[in-house]
């Protein structure tokens, strides 16, 4: 029974989503004839793709989102994707996003060399589903892959237009993921900034130290520890998940206890390169370029809070 009523409950949440996506295809086309040019672009709405609804002039609390299938959009944009375990994977090579069904969290990472690697989790409003086999993500999400740049993506009378090439934005050259963290001075002014506190030790073995502290407002803390060209990053941030944006498949994934704590670890060769898990309100991470040892990881997992 309760199987049934879980069902029953995704059907109408479906029915809604489609709902809100045809209203707000016909909302885009009223406001493409618009006379104001912020309201003729919806590019200018954040994000790519969501409308605020209003009925008979007054506004509501929701908004209408538009969603796209995943897969034929973002093979078309030359991504391969990838499904694992209700986890799927896009990647074209250099940007790279990993959603999990049913979960409005996302993350945005890219390997070209001199951007900003990963982006803050982020919120399009509405989670990823599947509907008669056809997985649907909100359009938002390929605004963020994509760069966010004006004409990029353009939603008018009954078509979605999304370009990639440079003359779309009067730019050349690669995608960049706008970076939503701030430079700290000191742990106390980023706890100010993400609104919480964090414990974590100055050094690690290996000769890491720790070189920079940086946060997202009302969001997360992130400290980067180098040794040469090593780097571990530890992140803490409000809500629960794996934060570490890290989309890699490696050979071994597991979960450990560290304490009272349980530990999602992936790694390769019996170094990890990933660990996360939650505690309370916050959720946490650990991210190593070459991996650790399962006993410095546990040292470190101890020691911050």
């Amino acid at each position: 029974m309760r199987e049934r009523k879980g069902y029953d409950t995704l059907k109408k949440l479906l029915t809604v989503l489609l709902a809100l996506s045809m209203m707000a295809a016909m909302t885009a086309s009223v406001l493409a004839d618009s006379p104001d040019e912020t309201a003729a672009d919806p590019c200018l709405l954040p994000p790519c793709g969501t409308y605020a609804l209003q009925i008979n002039g007054k506004a509501l609390e929701a908004t209408a989102c538009v969603m796209v299938p995943l897969r034929e959009t973002a093979e078309a944009l030359g991504f391969q994707v990838t499904w694992n375990n209700g986890t799927v994977l896009a990647d074209d090579g250099s940007m790279h996003t990993e959603i999990a069904i049913g979960e409005d969290l996302y993350v945005v990472t890219t390997s070209v060399e001199g951007l900003v690697g990963m982006s803050a989790p982020f919120s399009l409003g509405v989670p990823p589903y599947v509907a008669d086999g056809v997985t649907y993500v909100p359009l938002g999400l390929f605004d963020a892959l994509l760069g966010r740049k004006e004409g990029t993506i353009t939603v008018g009378g009954d078509s979605i237009q999304i370009r990639t090439e440079a003359s779309a934005s009067g730019e050349s050259g690669g995608v960049r993921i706008p970076n939503p963290f701030q430079d700290c001075a000191s742990l106390s002014d980023a706890e100010k900034i993400a609104g919480f506190s964090l414990a974590f030790p100055e050094r690690l073995s290996g000769g890491f130290i720790s070189s920079a502290i940086q946060a997202v407002s009302e969001d997360m803390i992130q400290v980067i520890y180098t040794s040469g060209e090593k780097e571990v990053l530890v992140r803490k941030a409000i809500g629960e998940g794996d934060i570490s944006g890290d989309c890699h498949v490696y050979e071994e994934s597991r979960t450990q206890s560290v304490g009272e704590r349980t530990v999602t670890v992936r790694g390769s060769g019996g170094l990890i390169h990933t660990a996360a898990w939650s505690e309370g309100a916050y959720a946490y991470s650990i991210s190593a370029s070459t991996g650790l040892d399962s006993e410095t990881l546990s040292a470190l997992i101890s020691a911050i809070h």
